[in-house]
């Protein structure tokens, strides 16, 4: 690779959905990442669907946005993120690529884009959800390996993720999880009137979960353990209508009265009142990674429950209280007078979106190892 490159930079963001974010967390990332670079005068791209998006981000002096009529996800993330790569041209010091679903192309692109940086942030290593099967998740693993492959640098979001990374391609990673210092914290009366007004709930009456129903993300499994507990409610918030297993559930639990299903939801206040005044936050994911969904629960400062798995770990750092079956989780919440597993107040500055950037930025100027 060559020198680090020095004074401002021209930077492409590709592969998500787009700005504003109202998908998941690469757009979260995406949209905290993208503003702080061009505030340091960096020129940056991001590119985003056009489908179904009814606001678009204003571009600003530093920072532009480019969509395309193509779906970023599905089967459609191929294609979409193939044209991000040549909307490029050769106009960027430096390609952010999140997600692998491109990789297929990487050894072409990378020869197109000769010397400019291709980072690749391999997400949860897609191939490990249930929802791929069969030539689905042959070409997924076959579009990672290539993309790992091909990278200029490669970023795994959790260390257990780049342990992963380094046993099945022998390939090292940046470490860059994603930040929580951009959730929005009420004021206790504020988010007490929230609760009240928009769920017709009280702080500390009920379990929460954040989550897309996936069935990686233990869904099912946990709402099988709270309704053996004598716990009184349990609110989930997801895509439930989106997905066969939200679907399910739906039509098993409709009519059970501690239970309440919210749809997928992205109004910040109201997210911060059903997080702040939750009694116990369960955390199912067993994929993916530094899933935001969990880090952005750290300066509530809630007591957690989270599925026992090395990403969880190394996100935790160890703290909090972890199940791996139904039957542990039930032991826990049966428990939870007695044990309170709020993970310590200072675990949340290890997810700073500035750090996050410094990161990024560093990778754009050197690109690693080649």
């Amino acid at each position: 690779m060559s020198d680090s490159v020095q004074g401002p930079l021209r930077i492409a963001v590709i592969g998500t959905d787009g700005l504003p974010a109202r998908y998941g967390g690469f757009e979260t990332c995406v949209e905290q990442l993208a503003p702080r670079l061009a505030r340091r005068g960096h020129a940056t791209l991001v590119f985003g669907s056009s489908v179904g998006r009814t606001a678009r981000a204003v571009d600003g002096p530093r920072l532009a946005h480019r969509y395309l009529p193509l779906r970023a996800n599905g089967l459609w993330s191929v294609p979409y993120d193939l044209l991000n790569f040549l909307g490029c041209g050769r106009r960027v010091d430096a390609r952010l690529v999140m997600g692998v679903s491109g990789g297929i192309f990487l050894p072409l692109l990378r020869r197109l884009a000769g010397p400019r940086r291709i980072i690749v942030n391999v997400d949860g290593l897609e191939t490990r959800r249930d929802k791929w099967t069969g030539f689905k998740r042959w070409f997924l693993g076959r579009s990672e390996a290539l993309a790992v492959r091909h990278a200029h640098v490669v970023v795994s979001d959790n260390q257990g993720i780049a342990d992963m990374v380094q046993a099945r391609y022998g390939r090292a990673s940046s470490v860059i999880a994603y930040g929580c210092d951009h959730v929005l914290q009420l004021p206790a009366d504020r988010a007490r009137a929230v609760l009240q007004e928009r769920f017709g709930l009280a702080p500390g009456g009920y379990l929460l979960t954040v989550a897309r129903i996936e069935p990686e993300n233990h869904i099912a499994e946990m709402l099988q353990a709270f309704l053996a507990s004598p716990l009184p409610l349990y609110v989930l918030v997801g895509n439930f209508s989106a997905t066969p297993l939200g679907r399910e559930l739906l039509a098993r639990y409709q009519g059970e009265p501690r239970v309440r299903f919210i749809d997928s939801l992205f109004d910040p206040e109201a997210l911060a009142a059903l997080r702040a005044g939750c009694h116990v936050y369960l955390h199912g994911h067993s994929v993916g990674g530094t899933n935001p969904s969990l880090v952005e629960m750290l300066p509530y400062q809630r007591p957690l429950l989270a599925f026992d798995c090395s990403f969880n770990r190394h996100t935790l750092d160890n703290q909090g209280g972890y199940f791996a079956d139904v039957p542990a989780l039930m032991a826990q919440l049966l428990s939870l007078r007695e044990h309170a597993w709020v993970p310590r107040p200072t675990l949340a500055e290890r997810y700073r979106w500035d750090a996050i950037a410094d990161a990024y930025e560093a990778l754009c100027r050197s690109g690693g190892a080649a």
